[in-house]
């Protein structure tokens, strides 16, 4: 059977049917989540890649199937419709959403920051501000670096988070009083600097 007809019978709750479209559908749907530019390290996680696929699979049965009859009903309309590119539309979706809620992603849409709408999240160790050279501040731990930088996107002021951020980014003290138009690299030091404290203040209170 082809994949459309394999939809209407499975909507009508033929599990022989829904149990041959998810054959069909595994390999590409798992296929196109590892060729998103915009998954990046979930597209070559098996593990990620499955968990999408799941995700999908449980919504499309979900409320007896509710969302294949929604997809009969919609190409009843338009006749031109097919299955294929309306699940592709449906799986980007979910693995946009599945991104956002990564343990390692911080989704910074909301923030004030005007940098890109998310970044993965780096880890390492984080130096004493005695060190500061301009370099990178790692993190210790996943839910630590999380926790840390999601505070600093909602509690920092604008120009601490900026810098913070392009210091992370390994720019110059130098380099950063230009992109903030500070007085000096000292200046721009001095912003860092203020900004790693709040985090600590902050972290060792809830310690």
């Amino acid at each position: 059977m082809d994949i459309e007809t394999l939809v209407e019978r499975a909507a009508d709750g033929d599990e022989s049917s829904w149990r041959e479209l998810i054959g069909h559908l595994e390999p590409r749907l798992t296929g196109l989540v590892r060729k998103q530019r915009f998954a990046r390290r979930i597209g070559t996680n098996e593990d990620d890649v499955r968990n999408i696929f799941t995700e999908v699979v449980q919504r499309l049965r979900d409320d007896d199937f509710r969302r294949l009859r929604r997809y009969l009903a919609a190409r009843a309309e338009r006749p031109a419709m097919t299955f294929m590119p309306w699940l592709i539309v449906v799986t980007k979706r979910i693995a946009v959403d599945y991104l956002r809620a990564h343990a390692e992603y911080l989704d910074r849409r909301h923030s004030d920051s005007t940098a890109s709408p998310g970044k993965w999240v780096e880890h390492g160790e984080m130096p004493r501000s005695s060190l500061l050279d301009g370099g990178r501040p790692p993190v210790t731990n996943q839910s630590t670096a999380l926790a840390m930088l999601r505070y600093a996107y909602t509690e920092l002021p604008p120009d601490q988070v900026r810098a913070l951020e392009l210091w992370i980014l390994q720019n110059s003290f130098d380099d950063i009083a230009t992109e903030l138009e500070l007085d000096d690299a000292k200046h721009a030091s001095r912003v860092v600097r203020a900004a790693l404290e709040r985090l600590r203040r902050h972290f060792r209170a809830d310690e």
